[in-house]
């Protein structure tokens, strides 16, 4: 299993140094790649630690890129609120800075504020991260890419640099729109706090769609981790109520207690994690990213901890410093 973090660009808890000036603390911890979320006009979720700041995420992945060797640098989720041409730029721009570091995930999003801000409808966000994908690929394959899709138009559209032809895209969601976006366009599954009951519908139906073609889906997630010295302190730093009513109307189904939660949420001492972590493993998940946005005014430390305590239980990655 791979190991990613998710960067803390959002929230009044995200300062130049903790962003910045940690990231090489990250890289030598042994995490394998950092990743960032994406919005416009940011507002916290419920149950976010408050504040509007958010810094873009190719400006976030390109300063760190700068500041570290080896750590990946992805995308969860970028979403196509920007021109797909304009995009196809700014992942060319970060692969040829980072090299082989870059991975997207990539989804419609949620939020609908984006979409008033520049003016897309919001019902067109799905078509529009198809095509978002197919012109990053394209203009990866072609010299001279022309496109014709529903929503964008290319006419001998030329990127230098352009993005890596070998680009692996995530796709962040598990319903079925998603099952179809991975079979079509995609290379796995990357969902946000999906609970385990949800999930596994999904590999299996994505199993299924993809077993005519002869391809195995690639397996990830990203589940909100809080870890501290004991269970009861990390679960005190949980606000579950909150967690449990957007999993629900996420979901579409009652979700009523932490153990509802398993797969969305990884909660307790280091221990803790790591028996939780095994239920990942099980299912074949290559990839996880660490959600510590709850923790964000101490991210430091929980990400130590991680680091330190469990990720050497599933890698080979040594620890530096500790």
């Amino acid at each position: 299993m791979r190991f990613g973090i998710l960067l803390p660009h959002f929230s009044a808890a995200s300062t130049h140094e903790r962003l910045f000036g940690f990231a090489p603390r990250l890289e030598a911890l042994g995490y394998d790649s950092v990743w960032v979320r994406d919005n416009l006009g940011f507002e916290p979720h419920g149950f976010e630690l408050p504040g509007t700041r958010f810094v873009d995420p190719f400006i976030a992945l390109a300063a760190v890129a700068a500041r570290t060797e080896r750590i990946g640098l992805g995308t969860a989720v970028l979403t196509p609120f920007r021109h797909p041409a304009v995009t196809a730029q700014l992942v060319g721009s970060l692969t040829f800075l980072a090299g082989d570091r870059v991975e997207l995930g990539v989804g419609p999003g949620t939020p609908r504020r984006p979409w008033e801000l520049v003016g897309i409808p919001f019902e067109k966000r799905i078509r529009l991260c198809r095509e978002m994908v197919e012109v990053i690929r394209g203009v990866a394959r072609n010299d001279r890419f022309s496109y014709d899709g529903e929503l964008t138009r290319l006419t001998d559209f030329h990127l230098d640099p352009a993005p890596s032809p070998d680009l692996t895209v995530w796709y962040g969601g598990a319903s079925n729109a998603a099952i179809r976006a991975i079979t079509d366009y995609a290379d796995g599954l990357l969902p946000g706090r999906c609970p385990f009951r949800r999930y596994d519908v999904a590999t299996g139906r994505l199993r299924e769609a993809m077993a005519p073609l002869g391809r195995e889906p690639r397996l990830g997630s990203i589940p909100t981790v809080s870890i501290a010295a004991t269970r009861q302190e990390a679960l005190d730093k949980l606000p579950l109520a909150q967690l449990l009513q957007t999993a629900t109307e996420r979901w579409k189904q009652p979700f009523e207690s932490l153990d509802d939660l398993a797969g969305a949420v990884v909660a307790g001492s280091s221990d803790d994690c790591i028996e939780q972590i095994q239920a990942f493993v099980e299912r074949g998940i290559e990839l996880l990213v660490v959600d510590l946005r709850l923790l964000m005014s101490e991210f430091e430390e929980a990400a130590e901890q991680f680091a330190t305590d469990v990720i050497p239980a599933f890698s080979s990655h040594g620890v530096a410093g500790s």
